[in-house]
C-alpha cells in the first residue's frame, strides 16, 4: 500500500534555508574582517558546497531502493548544498562589496595583492553564476518542501478577517474604517502596491506612503533585495520611509482589487510574507503587517480621503518609467494554409465544444513513454555553449539529399506573429486513429506530424502530443504566407553614443550591435513588444528588463540627429554632447543579475547572452507552461535511430512548447552534442538551443573563421577520466564527443573564444568575411526514413543554403578585467558602417576597417534566397 504524503519526509523550505544562511553570515557582523579573510571563508564554504554536490552525483548514479532513511539523508544533503551556496552568495554579492577595502581595490588597485584579491573575487562571482547544479538543487527542494495549501491559506485568511481582538496579527485584513482609525491613533506606513502611474494619479492621502510596483519584485526576494532592486529608481523620500519601516506601529499594504489577472493580489500576499518572514535587514519585532480589504477601490467607496501626487518629480518619473497595464490582446484570426494531412487523424473538441483556431496551441511532439524530469528543466540557451568542449565534425551535406520538409512559402522568415490567447480555455485533444479525419485540423499550426502511427509506443506518445501546452501562443505554419509578418524591414537609421558609466563599455558595444538588428529594434521602437510581455513567465522579470531596454532605445533615437535633417558633417561623426546615459537600463540589469550591478569590467558576450535571455523570458509566450518531460530510455533509443535532421526538428518543436518568443525567432539556433562508445558504437545525443554560438580560436599567427568552425565541430576523443559510462556496456568505455549544428538562426551571433580557463587571451588575427557561408556545417543527413506516424515537419527556415551578411563587430582590447570594448555596426543608408566608442561615433575610414584583429563577437544576418 502506498505511503500517505503526510508520512513522507520533507525538506526545509527555501525560506527556512535562506534564513539559516543569513544567520550564519550575520554572526560575524561587528568583527573586524578584511577582504582576504572573507574570500578565504568563501573558498572554504565553496569547497563544502562542491563536496555536497559530489555526494548528490554519487547518489544519482546508484540505483538503490530508496527508503525513508535514505530519503532523509538525501534531503539533508540537498539542504546542506543549498545553504553552503547561499552563504557564498551572500558573502560575495552583499558583504564583500560593502568593505572599503573592496571599493579601493576595485577602483584603484595599486599593489599586486589588491589585484590578486580582485581577480579572486571575480573568479568567485563567475563560479557562482556559471554553476549549473544549484538550479537543480533549488528545484528539488521546492518540489520536496512543505508548503501551505491554498485551502489552509484561505482558512487562515477567513479566521484573520473574523478576528475582532484589538491585537492585530500579521497578514490580517483591515477594513477601510478601521484603517482610518489606525492612521489617526498610530504610526502607519502605507504601501501602495499598484503601477506607479496609478499611484501618481491618485492614492490614499498620507504623508507616510510609498509605492512599490507589483512587477518589480519576485516572491523569493528578501527585504534587502527589495530595497536594492525594486526601489532603486523610487524617489528618495519613499526609499527613506521604507528603510524606517521598523519604526512604525503598522504597515498596511493595499493594491488594485479590480485586477482581473489576480497578479496584484498574488504579489500582495508575497509582499506580506516577505516583510514578515524575510525582513533580515530590518526585522519587524513590533510592527504588524496588514492588508486593506477591498484595496484602493474599497477605500474610495467608503469615503476615504485620497489625492494625486503633488511632487513634481513624481510626474516626471511617471512619464519616463511607468508602463500601461499589460493586457492580453485578442488574437486576430490567421488565415490557415492548407496542409496535406493523412486521413488517419482526428480532432476532438474541448469540453465546451469549440474548435476556434485562435485557441490552438502548437502541438507538442513527444517521444514515447516520457517520464517526469526528476531534477532539471529542458536545457535552454542560457546554458552557455562556452562551458562545453568543442567536439565534433559534421557530416558533409549530400548535394543530392532529398527534401524532407514541406514548404509552400517563398517568404523568409516564416516564424509566427506572437499573439497571446486566453489561458483559461480548455485545450483540444489530438487523437491519432485510423480511418478518421476532421477538416478543422488544417487550422492547427505548425503542421502536425502526419501519417499512420504504428501500434507501438511512439504512436501512443503522439496521441499525447498536446500534453503540457496551455495555449499562451499561436504558431504560424511554415506554409502560411498570407498575412505574414515580415520583421526584416529597415528601421530609419540613427546614430548616437552611449556614456560609459564606469567600465560599462562592455554593455555599450553590445547595445550598439543589437540595434543593428533591424527586426529587434523595430518591435521596441513601435512598442509592439508590450503585447507579448508574459507576467506569468517563470523566469522573466515581469517585463522590467524589456521595459527599460525599450526606453533606452527610444531615448537614443530622440537624442540622435535625424538622418533626414542632418547635414553632411552629422552623417560622418557624432556630437558627444548628444550621448545617452543608459543608467536606468544598467540599474535594471544589475537588479536582475548582480554581475552587472557594480562598476567592474565584465565580458561583453556574457552581457549579450544575459540580455537576450532576459528579453526572451519577458516575452516568452509559453513561459508559464510546465517543463517538458524527460525521455525514457526506450524513447532515447528510438530517437538515436533517427537521423539528426529529423530528431533535431522534433526536439525543436518540443522546445517551442516551453520557450517561444520573438527572441527565439530572431536569434536562436540549435546544435547536437553526441557521445559515442568506441567499443559497441552506442550513441547518446542531446539537442541544445543557443543564442550566442561560442567557437574556439586555434593557436597560431592567424586563422580564418571557417577554421574556428572546423575546430568547433571536430571529433574529440575523451580523456580517461572523462570517458562516457556506456549504458550498453554498463561501464566507462573509450568514447568520443562531437557537435553538429542542426539549426542555424536568422541572426547568428558568433563569440570568438579568445580566453582560456585561466583567462589568458589568444590575440590571433581571425579573418572573417562580409558574406559567410555556413551550409557545409549544417546537419544534412536525411536518410529517407521518417518515424512511424510522421510524413512531414515544419521547416522553420531550415532550407539551405545558409549565407550570412556581416552587420556588427564587438571589439575587445587588453585583458578581460582591464580592457576596453568598442563596436562597428552597419547602420545602412545614409550612414553605412560606423565605429562606436562609448560617447563618440564616426563613419569608418575605409571599407575594411571593421575587419580587425580585435574582433571578439560577430553579428551576422541571414541572406534571403529564392529557395526560402
Amino acid at each position: 500500500m502506498p505511503h500517505r504524503k503526510a508520512d513522507q519526509p520533507k525538506c526545509k523550505s527555501t525560506t527556512q534555508l535562506i534564513h539559516i544562511a543569513d544567520e550564519f553570515v550575520k554572526q560575524d557582523d561587528g568583527k573586524n574582517q578584511d577582504m582576504e579573510t572573507l574570500l578565504q571563508e568563501c573558498i572554504d564554504t565553496l569547497v563544502n558546497y562542491q563536496e555536497e554536490c559530489k555526494k548528490l552525483r554519487k547518489r544519482s548514479s546508484q540505483s538503490q531502493q530508496s527508503s525513508e532513511r535514505s530519503n532523509e539523508s538525501i534531503f539533508e544533503t540537498y539542504e546542506a548544498a543549498y545553504v553552503y551556496y547561499k552563504i557564498v552568495s551572500q558573502l560575495v554579492l552583499n558583504k564583500i562589496p560593502e568593505l572599503p577595502e573592496f571599493m579601493h581595490a576595485k577602483n584603484h588597485a595599486e599593489t599586486q595583492r589588491e589585484k590578486g584579491l580582485i581577480d579572486l573575487y571575480n573568479m568567485l562571482v563567475k563560479t557562482l553564476l556559471t554553476d549549473e547544479k544549484f538550479a537543480e538543487i533549488r528545484k528539488f527542494i521546492k518540489e520536496h518542501s512543505t508548503s501551505e495549501t491554498p485551502a489552509a491559506a484561505k482558512k487562515k485568511q477567513i479566521a484573520a478577517m473574523s478576528n475582532t481582538d484589538s491585537a492585530w496579527t500579521n497578514g490580517q485584513s483591515v477594513s477601510p474604517s478601521r484603517l482610518s482609525t489606525l492612521m489617526s491613533n498610530h504610526k502607519v506606513l502605507l504601501i501602495d502596491l499598484r503601477p506607479r502611474i496609478k499611484f501618481i494619479e491618485s492614492h490614499i492621502k498620507s504623508e507616510t506612503i510609498t509605492c512599490i510596483e507589483p512587477i518589480s519584485f519576485k516572491n523569493t526576494y528578501s527585504d534587502i533585495e527589495l530595497t536594492r532592486r525594486s526601489l532603486i529608481t523610487s524617489p528618495a523620500r519613499e526609499i527613506s520611509l521604507f528603510k524606517e519601516r521598523d519604526s512604525f506601529d503598522y504597515i498596511v499594504i493595499y493594491t488594485d482589487e479590480l485586477d482581473k489577472t489576480h497578479f496584484s493580489q498574488q504579489q500582495q500576499a508575497s509582499l506580506v510574507e516577505l516583510l514578515v518572514q524575510r525582513s533580515f535587514e530590518k526585522p519587524l519585532h513590533d510592527a504588524k503587517v496588514l492588508t486593506l480589504q477591498g484595496g484602493f477601490e474599497g477605500w474610495i467607496k467608503n469615503g476615504g480621503e485620497y489625492e494625486g501626487s503633488h511632487h513634481k518629480e513624481d510626474r516626471e518619473y511617471a512619464m519616463e518609467y511607468s508602463i500601461p497595464p499589460l493586457k492580453p490582446q485578442k488574437a486576430s484570426l490567421m488565415k490557415p494554409a492548407p496542409a496535406p494531412l493523412s486521413s488517419t487523424f482526428s480532432l476532438t473538441t474541448d469540453v465546451n465544444g469549440s474548435i476556434g483556431s485562435e485557441d490552438r496551441p502548437s502541438p507538442q511532439i513527444l517521444f514515447p513513454d516520457q517520464r517526469p524530469s526528476s531534477l532539471q528543466r529542458t536545457p535552454s540557451f542560457r546554458d552557455r555553449l562556452s562551458s562545453m568542449s568543442p567536439i565534433s565534425r559534421t557530416m558533409s551535406p549530400s548535394q543530392n539529399a532529398e527534401p524532407i520538409m514541406h514548404n509552400n512559402s517563398t517568404i523568409y522568415p516564416e516564424t509566427p506573429q506572437l499573439m497571446p490567447s486566453p489561458s483559461n480555455r480548455s485545450l483540444p485533444q489530438i487523437n491519432f486513429e485510423r480511418g478518421q479525419f476532421n477538416s478543422h485540423l488544417k487550422s492547427l499550426s505548425p503542421p502536425l506530424l502526419n501519417g499512420t502511427p504504428l501500434e507501438n509506443g511512439y504512436g501512443r506518445a503522439l496521441m499525447r502530443s498536446t500534453a503540457g501546452a496551455n495555449g499562451n501562443g499561436i504558431y504560424k505554419s511554415a506554409g502560411d504566407n498570407d498575412d505574414q509578418v515580415i520583421f526584416n524591414k529597415p528601421v530609419s537609421g540613427f546614430c548616437v553614443g552611449l556614456v560609459n558609466l564606469g567600465n560599462s563599455c562592455y554593455m555599450n558595444c553590445i547595445i550598439q550591435c543589437l540595434l543593428g538588428t533591424n527586426e529587434l529594434a523595430q518591435i521596441f521602437l513601435d512598442d509592439s513588444y508590450k503585447n507579448h510581455i508574459n507576467l506569468n513567465s517563470k523566469l522573466g522579470s515581469k517585463g522590467v528588463l524589456a521595459k527599460y531596454f525599450s526606453q533606452l532605445i527610444h531615448t537614443m533615437r530622440q537624442k540622435a540627429v535625424p538622418a533626414s535633417t542632418a547635414g553632411q558633417k552629422n552623417l560622418i561623426k557624432g556630437d558627444e554632447k548628444n550621448a545617452v546615459q543608459p543608467i536606468n537600463f544598467k540599474v535594471a540589469s544589475g537588479s536582475i543579475n548582480p554581475l552587472f550591478k557594480g562598476s567592474s569590467q565584465q565580458d561583453c558576450q556574457e552581457f549579450c547572452q544575459f540580455l537576450l535571455d532576459g528579453l526572451h523570458e519577458d516575452l516568452n509566450q509559453c513561459g508559464g507552461n510546465p517543463s517538458l518531460k524527460e525521455l525514457s530510455e526506450e524513447a532515447e533509443k528510438i530517437r538515436e535511430k533517427l537521423c539528426m535532421r529529423i530528431a533535431s526538428s522534433i526536439e525543436w518543436e518540443r522546445y517551442l512548447t516551453t520557450d517561444f518568443s520573438v527572441i527565439v525567432d530572431l536569434f536562436q539556433g540549435q546544435y547536437a552534442s553526441q557521445l559515442k562508445c568506441k567499443v559497441c558504437g552506442r550513441t547518446s545525443t542531446t539537442y541544445q538551443p543557443f543564442s550566442v554560438l561560442s567557437v574556439p580560436v586555434p593557436r597560431g599567427s592567424r586563422c580564418d573563421i571557417i577554421d574556428c568552425f572546423k575546430e568547433f565541430t571536430k571529433i574529440e576523443t575523451l580523456e580517461k577520466d572523462e570517458q562516457w559510462s556506456c549504458p550498453q556496456c554498463k561501464i566507462k568505455q573509450p568514447s568520443t564527443k562531437k557537435i553538429t549544428i542542426t539549426r542555424l538562426p536568422r541572426n547568428l551571433i558568433i563569440h570568438l573564444k579568445r580566453f582560456d580557463n585561466l583567462l589568458n587571451k589568444n590575440n590571433i588575427f581571425v579573418s572573417y568575411p562580409n558574406v559567410l557561408n555556413l551550409t557545409p556545417f549544417w546537419a544534412n543527413d536525411f536518410d529517407g526514413k521518417l518515424p512511424p506516424g510522421v510524413t512531414e515537419l515544419p521547416t522553420r527556415g531550415q532550407i539551405p543554403p545558409f549565407n550570412y551578411n556581416l552587420y556588427g563587430v564587438a571589439c575587445h582590447f587588453g585583458t578581460l578585467y582591464g580592457g576596453h570594448y568598442t563596436s562597428y555596426v552597419n547602420k545602412s543608408s545614409p550612414y553605412g558602417w560606423c565605429y562606436f566608442d562609448d560617447t563618440s561615433w564616426r563613419k569608418v575610414k575605409n571599407d575594411h576597417e571593421y575587419i580587425t584583429t580585435n574582433a571578439y563577437v560577430l553579428f551576422y544576418h541571414r541572406t534571403p534566397t529564392s529557395s526560402l
